[in-house]
């Protein structure tokens, strides 16, 4: 667990269908799940949007922001109520000098969604050479 029941008091709210991040905006900060579950979608303006990930108490999301200086990739929208912390690069950083394993959850959560998102990609790539196979049979 990221955080201790004495921290409770600690975030913000979202009610059910709020946008917590939005695609493209700028990236200044990463959030942690205190309570709550987070959908985390691509293409939210869009009669194509899709759910890229289900979060829960406890997971991360919108960390690249604390890496780069790039627009976010996708939007985050609360599943119900949601309380979420948010956590700057500097908030980051002093984090990391207090306690290192939260850094080491952080870059575990990350390999494992790149495992994932790679994963997916490898599969659709197969469906749709499965597909241009069909089609020029």
């Amino acid at each position: 667990m990221l955080f201790h029941s004495k921290k409770s008091a600690l975030g913000k709210t979202y009610e059910d269908g709020e946008i917590i991040i939005r695609q493209g905006e700028e990236a200044d900060c990463m959030f942690v799940i205190l309570e709550g579950k987070v959908e985390i979608i691509v293409d939210g303006e869009s009669d194509d949007a899709f759910q890229l990930a289900l979060l829960k108490e406890d997971e991360v999301f919108g960390e690249l922001a604390l890496f780069d200086d790039q627009p976010r990739i996708a939007s985050a929208r609360a599943l119900g109520t949601v309380r979420v912390l948010s956590v700057d690069k500097k908030g980051f950083l002093q984090w990391i000098g207090e306690e290192p394993s939260f850094t080491l959850r952080i870059l575990i959560k990350m390999a494992f969604r790149t495992r994932t998102l790679i994963s997916e990609v490898v599969r659709l790539r197969k469906e749709l050479r499965a597909c241009q196979n069909k089609t020029e049979s």
